[in-house]
């Protein structure tokens, strides 16, 4: 079996997207991969049964951190070696065969971009693995209680994308009335840090008492996924965690661009304000990391009709 080692992403939602790249190379290939990522992005590949090892990127100064990962694969000889980040160091490394994923200008889809270094020449849609263990740890989480669920994903890594919590209290009692979904369970997902737009978002939910979620283990919220009936969530890594897994997925985008960014997979939808990242960025000052939501023309009415397509699209 050959060796692969795959340079990849440290940002989630990019991760995430290069699973499909890297099952096609593999499976191409007859190789077993190494994956260098970042600390938020290791466990997806936790239970990866086409990945030997996780080198974990630990981000010095003056990309110094390269010289670390160098150090920890210079003695292999690999037979491919797969680069989405275009690094130097791949070629001090000795390898029969290099791949990598030139800049684009952002002017594409993640996946677009990733079909053009794939050796099958498809797009190379996203693929999660669950191990047991994790949905042993799910269904614990949600006390083995049975759905539908509902699953929301209140946060984003900056406020700008995130999208009112009165909003989304207001979709949750619309769409509890569907038919869809009568009696099903609300199941809040978010990351680490994320806890008070939870908090935020379950105060305004007026007698409903929600699964909060926020926080836990990325394959056991993604185990929750493939139990449950629809994710709807600001551009995230866990939208695209959600879409996956199969699971119908609407994502809801603002001060992003659809167009780069939207999920992937045939269950999956966006939606997005009125107006386009750059009229929404183009506001004095801005800067993504203090600017305050640019989500809220995105009403309440535009995203329950989306779900309804969502629905509609796949519930035969």
């Amino acid at each position: 079996m050959k060796k692969l080692l795959f340079i990849g992403n440290t940002r989630l939602g990019d991760a995430i997207m290069s699973t499909g790249l890297l099952n096609d190379l593999c499976k191409y290939y007859d190789a077993k991969a190494t994956v260098v990522c970042g600390k938020v992005a290791a466990p997806v590949f936790d239970d990866c049964p086409i990945v030997d090892k996780v080198i974990t990127i630990k981000k010095k100064k003056y990309s110094l951190h390269w010289i670390n990962i160098w150090k920890e694969i210079r003695f292999t000889r690999w037979d491919i070696i797969c680069d989405l980040r275009s690094t130097p160091i791949i070629w001090l490394v000795r390898s029969k065969k290099r791949i990598v994923l030139r800049s684009s200008g952002d002017k594409e889809h993640r996946i677009v971009r990733l079909s053009k270094i794939n050796p099958t020449g498809k797009k190379p849609m996203p693929k999660i693995w669950i191990s047991e263990q994790a949905h042993v740890e799910a269904k614990r989480y949600i006390n083995n209680i049975s759905g539908p669920f509902l699953v929301i994903g209140p946060t984003a890594n900056w406020a700008a994308k995130v999208w009112p919590t009165e909003n989304f209290a207001l979709l949750i009692q619309k769409l509890l009335a569907y038919k869809e979904l009568l009696g099903a369970k609300i199941i809040l997902v978010g990351g680490p840090g994320e806890e008070s737009v939870g908090q935020e978002l379950i105060s305004q939910l007026k007698g409903i008492k929600p699964i909060n979620l926020i926080g836990k283990p990325i394959l056991a919220t993604a185990a929750i996924f493939s139990l449950s009936k629809v994710f709807i969530g600001n551009d995230s890594g866990l939208m695209h965690l959600a879409a996956a897994t199969g699971i119908p997925t609407l994502g809801l985008f603002g001060p992003t661009d659809d167009n780069l960014y939207a999920p992937s997979g045939k269950n999956a939808m966006f939606v997005r304000t009125p107006e386009s990242p750059k009229e929404l960025m183009n506001i004095p000052d801005f800067n993504h990391k203090t600017s305050f939501s640019l989500m809220k023309t995105l009403t309440v009415e535009i995203v329950e009709k989306r779900v309804k397509d969502l629905l509609q699209s796949t519930s035969s």
